[in-house]
């Protein structure tokens, strides 16, 4: 079992896109490159969504375009379907595409336009063609905890949908608590049961 833990810096993604003044791709960059100076060395750096829906993340390319590159910092970008990643492997500057999966239909829906299985049927395909270009690709199962539209979503659920991901290989499988309501016990559970599948690692 791992003995160690890795921060992964994800406020100049998450932390800014529902900013309602827009911050300039200079004030990303500078973001950045005070995280690295703090001693991150994984970071989300943008978003490849629709700019009507985030407009705070329009300027990804440009954000991808500018990054300082220092050997042991790991660039993420986000994206929520096969468009968003064609994007960033065009970019060329990114090492890690992070993927959302859905816990609940309607979170899915209305997060990224897709329910659980449409979800897991686009992740599994990026996932593959990351793995045969020897790209990492993380993915994060969301509202693992909790949905703010359906309620508790059950345990074997989000044991299911991470079974299935891990077919595919990627780096990791993380779970969200997105809004927050996850508590002791239920993580426990969750992971508890997870570890009954996968192994301690």
């Amino acid at each position: 079992m791992q003995n160690t833990v890795t921060l992964m810096e994800v406020s100049p993604r998450d932390g800014l896109q529902n900013e309602s003044k827009v911050i300039s791709t200079e004030q990303k960059i500078e973001l950045i490159e005070r995280a690295i100076a703090a001693g991150y060395r994984r970071i989300e750096v943008t978003s490849f969504v629709h700019p009507s829906k985030v407009p705070q993340m329009a300027d990804a390319e440009e954000v991808c375009r500018l990054l300082p590159q220092i050997g042991d910092v790991t660039y993420t970008g986000l994206v929520l379907n096969d468009r968003g990643y064609r994007r960033l492997l065009a970019t060329e500057r990114l090492h890690e595409t992070g993927l959302v999966v859905p816990a609940s239909d309607t979170f899915g829906r209305r997060n990224q336009g897709m329910d659980v299985v449409e979800g897991i049927t686009m992740a599994r395909g990026v996932l593959r063609d990351a793995r045969q270009r020897g790209h990492r690709a993380q993915v994060t199962i969301a509202v693992a905890f909790g949905c703010p539209f359906e309620g508790e979503v059950p345990a074997e659920r989000v044991v299911d949908i991470a079974r299935v991901l891990a077919e595919e290989g990627p780096v990791e499988i993380g779970l969200a608590d997105t809004i927050g309501v996850g508590v002791p016990t239920q993580v426990l559970d969750l992971f508890g049961r997870l570890r009954a599948v996968f192994g301690a690692q």
